[in-house]
């Protein structure tokens, strides 16, 4: 099976409803990534499995990102090799995207993959998420940091009404990252994930920006 394949497959299992041009820049994405990683590693990754464990697993949280309200913004911390920002800001035609990345190398790269996607509404800042200005509707990160270590910092990214997305593990990780984080059960809501192809449990977090209960539903 081609990843092309793999992608359609994963995508059709996720419920995602694709066209042939979003295909087509997630395809142009992992063909420039696997170009680059050669030379400077910036995933460990490649193959099916690049495609299963950045990509999809990226899109899994999809559904939940895209009912959520408002989401006008995205700030996508720590992107790295563009994930989860580039596959959700190729489904996200209506949101503005900024990837965050301190690395000049890696901030490198996604700036020509925004360019050759031709991703307009997507920006990238080579900067620390305390350097940055503004705040967002929706701040996502993948691996950046345990919800405990720099919650303060995210929380300031995120504006009024918004929601901080993280992606994560096992359930008692995060039930442990709630805690230490001393974030209430009201504060937060976990979807579980299923990634296709993939046998690991994920979780999406997603996380009031401010202090204060909210009940998800």
């Amino acid at each position: 099976m081609s990843a092309g394949e793999l992608l359609a497959r994963g995508l059709e299992r996720l419920g995602i409803a694709w066209t042939p041009g979003q295909l087509e820049a997630l395809e142009s994405h992992r063909r420039e990534l696997e170009r680059w990683n050669r030379a400077y590693g910036l995933v460990k990754a490649c193959g099916e499995e690049l495609v299963v464990r950045h990509f999809l697993d990226s899109l899994a949280g999809l559904p939940v990102i895209a009912g959520l309200q408002p989401r006008r913004t995205l700030l996508d911390v720590g992107s790295g090799a563009g994930f989860p920002g580039i596959p959700l800001a190729v489904f996200l035609q209506d949101c503005e995207v900024t990837l965050l990345e301190r690395s000049a190398r890696r901030a490198a790269f996604l700036a020509n993959v925004v360019l050759l996607l031709g991703l307009r509404h997507v920006r990238v800042e080579e900067k620390q998420l305390a350097e940055l200005a503004g705040r967002f509707d929706l701040v996502t990160f993948r691996g950046f940091t345990p919800l405990d270590r720099d919650l303060a910092g995210l929380r300031a990214a995120v504006s009024p009404g918004g929601h901080l997305v993280a992606y994560k593990g096992r359930r008692e990780r995060i039930r442990a990252e709630l805690e230490a984080a001393g974030i209430t059960e009201a504060e937060a809501a976990v979807f579980p994930l299923q990634v296709p192809f993939l046998e690991a449990e994920r979780h999406l977090v997603v996380v009031r920006g401010s202090s204060g209960e909210t009940n998800f539903r």
